[in-house]
């Protein structure tokens, strides 16, 4: 519980987690509801939230594993530093890397998103694309030589969406085709160089992208990456933005 007289806001939270773990499975989920109340006169807002999020991680033998992640949110405010809305993102994988050839390694995902906030584009007012999406999508990638290694992705999208919250819902499909290569210039510096091909079938959109990037690795688990996308079509068959040509930031983390 919180009050703060200075900013006028009364908060109370409830938060709640469970974790378990054993040989082969290994989750975790997490719970909060809150509750904001303005006094009379103060800037805040007045707002009711539930978070909900998780993440679960099955071994299913030495070679291959089941993954699970999944949020939640649902907020209702008469401000606008916080939205108002429902969201939900869900993602199940399966994993694999064969034992007596670990150059190669595999990821099929099923994710289905449900986000009525609508996404945000950076320097513009209000809110952008809502959606209702399914995504079905594998990824490979292969070591070639120590130095080589090589990827491709597949994905397909089931989706309605709408450009604003003024817009009903239509149906948005697209398809999306990605091959890379990386070389290793050594155990600190790595080049990337991606093409993606992606069709949005109903708005009859084709759009060919080049992206080129160098990494460099943060200690064992992290790298951090500067690049230039010349396309703007992203690999996230989630992002309806199309923004994304020109010079960008990424930060992996590897597990």
């Amino acid at each position: 519980h919180l009050d703060d007289p200075t900013a006028g806001l009364d908060r109370k939270a409830l938060s709640f987690g469970l974790q378990y773990q054993d040989d082969a499975l290994s989750a975790k989920a997490k719970l909060e509801l809150r509750q904001d109340r303005a006094s009379a006169g103060s800037s805040a807002a007045n707002t009711d939230a539930l978070l909900i999020s998780g993440h679960a991680t099955y071994q299913i033998n030495e070679a291959a594993r089941w993954l699970l992640t999944f949020d939640l949110a649902d907020s209702q405010t008469d401000g606008s530093s916080i939205l108002s809305g429902q969201y939900g993102k869900a993602t199940l994988g399966y994993a694999f890397r064969p034992t007596n050839s670990d150059r190669l390694n595999i990821l099929a995902k099923y994710t289905y998103l449900y986000d009525m906030y609508g996404q945000r584009l950076d320097g513009t007012e209000g809110l952008g694309a809502r959606q209702q999406t399914h995504v079905l999508s594998i990824d490979a990638t292969y070591d070639l030589t120590q130095n080589w290694e090589v990827g491709a992705k597949l994905g397909y999208r089931l989706s309605k969406s709408a450009p604003d919250a003024t817009t009903a819902l239509a149906q948005n499909d697209a398809s999306l085709a990605v091959l890379n290569a990386r070389y290793h210039l050594n155990f600190q510096w790595d080049v990337l160089m991606e093409a993606r091909y992606m069709q949005a079938h109903q708005a009859g959109i084709k759009d060919l992208g080049v992206i080129g990037a160098l990494y460099r690795h943060v200690g064992e688990n992290m790298m951090l990456g500067l690049g230039y996308d010349f396309g703007a079509a992203s690999d996230d068959l989630t992002d309806l933005t199309e923004k994304d040509r020109g010079v960008f930031v990424n930060l992996v983390g590897k597990f």
